[in-house]
């Protein structure tokens, strides 16, 4: 009943590709991300650059529901030279109807089927912070080429999803006190090959309230680029 949920009503006529096409998955499969972080309190900015990887280890399990379960340990490394050290382990869920991450104890439902444009879910469905008819995630340019550079690199991909966050309830997702966005791109027979996010807690009680350019109490801003994969 959740998965129907989460999925929505179906067109029985329609045959989405398989969701795995974007979150492809097989053991010892590894996919290396060049991450940007910023982070702000009281206002000053303090920025770094290192390297996650992220790799499945070993074959998948299947869980009581019979869907395949693969471990994919992320390790963290500052440069390129570095040798690599574990930093966490995330587990990643395929059914039918979803694929969902497993991080920290927080399950979140990342793709759901079909992959339409504008269709909407709750990102937060199985771990009690949402309901499972809220929406809190939905998709957008769904079949679109993307680009992004990188260092001067440009990393090019043909057919591409990118799934958003809806945190208030409104496809602008814009709160002048409070910001918070999250946005994934996934490639087809790639996976996930941008990650994007932001968390702010702006100061809005200065004689100028709340605009630009906002006096940032704390917050973080982090992109991942995809740089480099395979097995």
């Amino acid at each position: 009943m959740l998965l129907a949920g989460l999925a929505g009503c179906q067109n029985t006529t329609e045959t989405p590709a398989p969701l795995p096409d974007y979150y492809p998955l097989a053991a010892n499969s590894y996919r290396i991300y060049d991450v940007a972080d910023t982070t702000w309190r009281n206002d000053v900015p303090t920025a770094s650059r290192f390297q996650f990887r992220e790799q499945v280890a070993g074959e998948p399990t299947t869980d009581a529901t019979g869907q395949q379960v693969y471990q994919v340990v992320r390790s963290r490394r500052a440069k390129a030279a570095d040798a690599w050290r574990v930093d966490s382990v995330l587990t990643v869920t395929v059914a039918p109807l979803s694929v969902t991450e497993q991080f920290n104890n927080r399950r979140t439902v990342v793709l759901v089927q079909p992959a339409k444009e504008g269709k909407s879910w709750s990102f937060n469905a199985f771990n009690g912070l949402d309901s499972v008819r809220a929406v809190t995630r939905f998709y957008q340019q769904v079949d679109q080429p993307f680009s992004i550079v990188r260092d001067g690199k440009t990393y090019r991909y043909e057919n591409t999803v990118t799934t958003a966050n809806d945190f208030n309830n409104s496809l602008n997702s814009v709160n002048a006190a409070y910001i918070a966005t999250q946005r994934t791109t996934f490639a087809a027979g790639v996976g996930p090959v941008y990650r994007v996010s932001r968390r702010f807690d702006n100061d809005c009680s200065g004689a100028a309230g709340c605009r630009l350019p906002f006096f940032r109490r704390i917050g973080q801003s982090r992109s991942e680029v995809l740089i480099e994969s395979g097995k």
